[in-house]
C-alpha cells in the first residue's frame, strides 16, 4: 500500500510537468497550480440529517422532500443567501455523494434564509432555467437541478414556529407563542441554546412575556433560568438580571450598527447614561484590540 501511495505521488508530479509541456506554446498566458486547495478552512456542512429508516416518510411541510441524506444550510437574518452559497452547498453534496458512494437521488439540499433570497430565486429561474415553485408560504421547491432542493424563507413560514422566530425583533406575541410551543415538545434539556439566543436577541419581548401571568410561561422561564444555573436566588431577581444582560447584548449590536444612543435608550427603555457607558466600553474594547 505504501508503494502504491508513493507511485501515485510520483506520477502526479510527472503529470503536472506533462501538462506544462503540452501547453508550452501558451506558457506566458496560462498559470499552472499544483494541488490547488479549494478552501483555507475545512469543508463543513451546517447540518446533516440522516433518516435511520429509509422507508419512513417525513410528513412535515419542510421535510416532505427528505430522502436518506439531507444537507441543510442556514443563513441568519444578517446574511444573504447568494448564488455562490447555492453552488457551494451543491458542491458539498457532490463531494458527500462521491466520498460516501451515495446515489444522488438519496440526497436532498435545504437552504434556510430569514429574508427572501430574491436574487438567487431569479438567478435559478431565469439564468439556470429551473422551475421555482412556492408550494407553501415560504417554501420554494427548485426543480431541474441534479439534487432535490428547497429554499425556506423562514420568516414567512406558517407552521414552523421555531424556524420562523429564529431572529431578533420578535413581538411579545411571537415570544409567547414560541414559549408555548417549546413547552409542548418538552425539549428544554436538549435545546436550551435556542432559548438563550432568542432571549439575548429579543430583550424587549422577553421583558414583555416575563410580566405575563400565565403559569406555563413563567414555568418555562423558571426552568430555563434554573437549568442555566441562574436561579440560586429569587427567580424574579435573576430574571430581571437576565433581561438587563439581554438588553446589554442587544445594545452592543445596535451600537455596532451605528444606531443613535438616544434611540437605543428609547427602544430598550433604559437610561441614556446606561447606553452611553456601554458605548464607551465598546469603544475601549475596540481600541484594545
Amino acid at each position: 500500500m505504501a508503494t502504491e501511495k508513493r507511485d501515485k505521488v510520483y506520477w502526479h508530479d510527472a503529470f503536472f510537468a506533462a501538462m506544462q509541456l503540452e501547453f508550452h506554446d501558451y506558457i506566458d498566458v496560462l498559470t499552472f497550480i499544483d494541488e490547488h486547495q479549494l478552501s483555507k478552512e475545512a469543508l463543513i456542512m451546517d447540518v446533516l440529517i440522516i433518516k435511520k429508516a429509509a422507508n419512513v416518510q417525513i410528513s412535515t411541510n419542510i421535510g416532505r422532500i427528505f430522502q436518506t441524506h439531507n444537507i441543510i444550510e442556514y443563513k441568519s437574518e444578517t446574511d444573504n443567501l447568494t448564488k455562490w452559497d447555492y453552488y457551494k452547498v451543491v458542491g458539498y453534496a457532490n463531494l458527500y455523494s462521491a466520498f460516501g458512494e451515495i446515489p444522488i437521488e438519496e440526497i436532498t439540499i435545504t437552504f434556510v434564509s430569514t429574508p427572501k433570497p430574491v436574487n438567487l430565486l431569479s438567478h435559478l429561474a431565469n439564468e439556470r432555467g429551473f422551475a421555482v415553485e412556492e408550494v407553501e408560504p415560504g417554501i420554494y421547491h427548485i426543480k431541474g437541478d441534479m439534487f432535490a432542493v428547497q429554499i425556506l424563507e423562514s420568516k414567512k413560514l406558517a407552521d414552523n414556529v421555531f424556524l420562523k422566530n429564529l431572529r431578533s425583533e420578535l413581538t411579545k406575541h411571537d415570544m409567547a407563542r414560541l414559549l408555548y410551543a417549546y413547552q409542548k415538545y418538552g425539549v428544554l434539556e436538549r435545546t436550551s441554546a435556542y432559548l438563550s439566543r432568542i432571549f439575548a436577541a429579543n430583550a424587549v419581548a422577553l421583558e414583555g412575556v416575563k410580566s405575563m401571568t400565565e403559569a406555563n410561561v413563567q414555568e418555562i422561564l423558571y426552568r430555563h433560568f434554573k437549568e442555566k444555573g441562574w436561579i440560586d436566588r429569587d427567580a424574579n431577581e435573576v430574571a430581571n438580571e437576565k433581561v438587563e444582560d439581554s438588553k446589554r447584548e442587544t445594545a452592543f449590536e445596535m451600537l455596532q450598527r451605528n444606531f443613535d444612543i438616544k434611540d437605543i435608550a428609547a427602544i430598550l427603555k433604559m437610561p441614556t447614561e446606561w447606553v452611553q457607558n456601554l458605548a464607551t466600553t465598546s469603544t475601549d474594547s475596540t481600541l484594545k484590540i
